[in-house]
């Protein structure tokens, strides 16, 4: 699976789009990547953010600008756009996203592609960094967004969510 450059996963840099943290690999995963790992997931590609994460297009100094693979003159939308664009083109079969005002959801939209927006603190981010140069371990404190999975089916998201919130994880 695919999964937003914003959350950890060890031996890759979280980036959050900003150059300052390229270059930096994380050591450890984030606890919702240990809990898909543990659950059989095998990540194997980190997606495209907007610089700072909040925005509607996905653009940044690093990658450059995610294109809808539908039709590259529009966007994917943002900040999970370079996640729905992994999906819609089939690069990816499934990834992770989060969602504070939409993150996932218009990117979902836009691309043809299924989101899910769970409940916000129904799981750990731990190992998922703002674009903050101190690297906040955590969404953000005040303004509650969430990790969540997209796919080509709702099967797939109904999957993910089962994986995410068993006792287990």
């Amino acid at each position: 699976m695919s999964i937003k450059d914003h959350i950890a996963v060890a031996g890759t840099d979280a980036t959050t789009g900003c150059a300052q943290h390229c270059f930096n690999p994380d050591t450890e995963d984030a606890n919702i990547v240990m809990s898909l790992k543990n659950a059989g997931a095998i990540p194997f590609v980190k997606s495209n953010v907007p610089q700072i994460l909040m925005a509607n297009e996905t653009d940044n100094a690093i990658f450059g600008t995610a294109k809808n693979p539908w039709d590259p003159t529009r966007s994917p939308g943002g900040s999970s756009g370079g996640e729905a664009g992994l999906i819609a083109s089939r690069c990816s079969p499934l990834g992770l996203g989060s969602d504070i005002g939409g993150s996932i959801r218009m990117p979902a939209s836009e691309c043809g592609i299924y989101g899910l927006k769970p409940t916000p603190e129904r799981h750990s981010t731990e190992g998922v960094y703002t674009a903050a140069s101190n690297r906040q371990n955590a969404i953000d404190s005040h303004i509650h967004g969430c990790i969540g999975p997209m796919g080509t089916c709702v099967e797939d998201l109904a999957l993910t969510m089962r994986t995410m919130f068993s006792e287990e994880a």
